[in-house]
């Protein structure tokens, strides 16, 4: 669950709503891909990359210590490495190649490089298996290209982390601190030097990327809830969940035409 409170409110996005924005971000990126037969799977493994996050997003649970529900950032470490690999492993069966792309992107999570927890290092050491396994099955040689796919699936993923932890129409002094500066990682899409993306909300619904990556623009949506505290301290987080109303935000990307 992605998590965002206001002084009244949380908001809460299943892992799974924001892979969905992610996709529809990615599919705009088309014309770094020209020719790239691999796109369609890149594409997929964007829009699928938290499948093993609808099972533990079902039902949010309460962090008693921070008085919030659980996010994607915080959740109890064990079940979310066991709903990691779930979730590979369902990509992987559905499309080999985006269980490529999806293994490399997990894999690259910080608590994961040179972790001393036992269950880090297994999964690290499992996923660097899976990875070596599907590249020799499909007898993988296009290294770049496979690096610049991760690539597209990380940025992607923040773009939409960005929309997911700021509220619609925020100042660029008051967002999300690791986003005021921009994008990490994402010099290969920027066609003009080798800085960061970096994006800023022009009002409630638009956002522009600077320099603008997208030839067109276009608007996507956002699966959200917005939960009272008030609900929350009276029923509990997991019926407040249940009653509350889903909300879609209409998200519009600014494009250069």
């Amino acid at each position: 669950m992605i998590i965002r409170e206001t002084e009244h409110e949380i908001t809460m996005v299943r892992q799974h709503d924001h892979a969905q924005l992610s996709g529809d971000v990615a599919r705009n990126f088309k014309n770094y891909f020209i020719n790239d037969p691999f796109f369609d799977d890149l594409i997929f493994a964007v829009y699928q990359h938290d499948l093993g996050w609808i099972r533990l997003d079902a039902t949010p649970i309460w962090n008693d210590r921070n008085s919030v529900p659980f996010s994607f950032i915080d959740y109890p470490l064990l079940p979310k490495l066991t709903h990691y690999t779930y979730g590979l492993d369902q990509i992987e069966r559905m499309n080999k190649y985006a269980g490529l792309l999806c293994s490399l992107h997990y894999s690259s999570f910080g608590i994961f490089q040179n972790s001393t927890i036992e269950e880090c290092s297994d999964f690290s050491n499992n996923e660097l298996q899976r990875q070596q396994r599907i590249i020799t099955e499909l007898d993988l040689t296009n290294h770049n290209d496979i690096f610049k796919q991760f690539k597209l699936l990380q940025l992607c993923d923040v773009i939409s982390l960005y929309v997911c932890l700021n509220c619609p129409g925020v100042s660029k002094e008051q967002e999300h601190p690791r986003y005021r500066t921009g994008f990490e990682d994402s010099e290969l899409f920027n066609n003009q030097s080798n800085g960061r993306l970096v994006a800023e909300w022009m009002n409630n619904k638009e956002i522009k990327i600077t320099p603008n990556p997208f030839d067109k623009g276009f608007s996507t949506n956002l699966l959200q809830k917005n939960l009272s505290k008030k609900l929350i301290k009276e029923h509990g987080i997991e019926k407040a969940y249940k009653n509350s109303e889903w909300v879609n935000q209409e998200i519009i990307f600014v494009g250069r035409s």
